[in-house]
């Protein structure tokens, strides 16, 4: 995936429990507990590294982590704090099950409003079960409907969070990418604009990777990253293409009937999937594009990738007017609304 590494879920679920409703008090009491049973009976980094049971490719992962969250502080100038100084072994996937949701002929995602942190485009649980009866709900009610899996939770400041073993699934350029971008978000948070969050915080991680290579003299390494980076442009093009092309379909409708339009969007998605077939070839075979051709693709699913990607564009824009200097960069994007 392109997606799936990047999916964030901000919990703030202590900050709402005055909230009225059976089913809203029903899913805030499961995101308390579902944030204690992850930021409890944490392990100190510094201690697993030395603990006889720490297998010797955890060990160099959290020795990694160590260094990363230094040269997210001294180099980058991110809000680090104690943010992922402590480690916690999941025996699952993901950390939350994301819930996107769009209309059946609109790319434009549903929105749920929280506190703090505003409206955001997505609702995460931390039971896959819970996920799975909401998105079956949403279903039933006619919207599309994607189910993604974060590896990675934020609190955007308000607490320590952990590093969890779902970040480890992946390489170190990943890992980077990962931690760089929930430290972004640590650092600031623009309230209701979930696109621009998350744009932004995946533009500077990926910057940021970058930086890191570099000062670590990893030529070979940085140029493989800049190749997957090409890669996702490309992708992200064919993205931003589809999305355009959907919504013409769904402007134009010409009073067309339902099963018009819904045939126009399927053989459009199938066109999308058939060129993802293609890149997957050029790109000898790559794991990233292989939920867009092997499982269902629609709006939410459409969408919620655009929020990751689209606008990166335009953040890498602003890195170069800031001389690449992460410090001057942040201070930037701190001045925009």
């Amino acid at each position: 995936m392109f997606l799936s590494r990047l999916i964030s879920f901000f919990l703030l679920a202590f900050f709402t429990m005055g909230l009225t409703g059976c089913s809203t008090a029903k899913y805030y009491s499961h995101a308390v507990v579902g944030h204690l049973q992850l930021t409890t009976g944490l392990t100190p980094i510094r201690k697993a590294i030395k603990q006889d049971e720490t297998n010797k490719e955890l060990r160099r992962q959290l020795e990694l982590v160590t260094e990363l969250r230094e040269f997210a502080e001294n180099k980058l100038s991110l809000d680090v704090g104690k943010a992922y100084s402590k480690y916690k072994h999941l025996d699952r996937s993901a950390a939350v099950w994301v819930v996107y949701a769009a209309p059946r002929f609109s790319t434009k995602l549903q929105t749920w409003k929280y506190p703090i942190v505003g409206e955001y485009q997505s609702k995460g649980f931390f039971k896959e079960r819970m996920a799975k009866e909401y998105s079956a709900k949403l279903q039933s009610q006619g919207f599309d409907v994607y189910l993604g899996e974060a590896i990675a939770y934020s609190t955007l400041g308000w607490f320590s969070d952990p590093l969890l073993s779902t970040f480890l699934d992946d390489s170190d350029e990943e890992l980077a990418e990962t931690l760089f971008h929930e430290l972004t978000h640590r650092t600031y948070y623009l309230k209701g604009d979930t696109m621009f969050n998350e744009s932004f915080a995946t533009a500077f991680a990926q910057k940021s990777v970058q930086l890191w290579l570099k000062e670590k003299g990893e030529e070979k390494r940085l140029e493989n990253y800049r190749q997957k980076l090409k890669r996702r442009d490309e992708f992200r093009s064919l993205l931003q293409e589809t999305k355009n092309e959907l919504n013409l379909i769904y402007k134009n409708t010409n009073n067309d009937s339902v099963a018009i339009l819904q045939r126009r969007k399927q053989d459009l998605i199938q066109s999308f999937k058939a060129t993802c077939i293609d890149l997957r070839k050029k790109w000898n075979k790559p794991k990233s594009l292989e939920s867009w051709i092997d499982e269902e693709v629609n709006n939410a699913k459409i969408a919620a990738s655009s929020v990751y990607l689209l606008k990166v564009p335009y953040f890498n824009q602003l890195w170069e007017q800031a001389n690449q200097d992460p410090k001057t960069y942040l201070e930037t994007v701190k001045t925009l609304e």
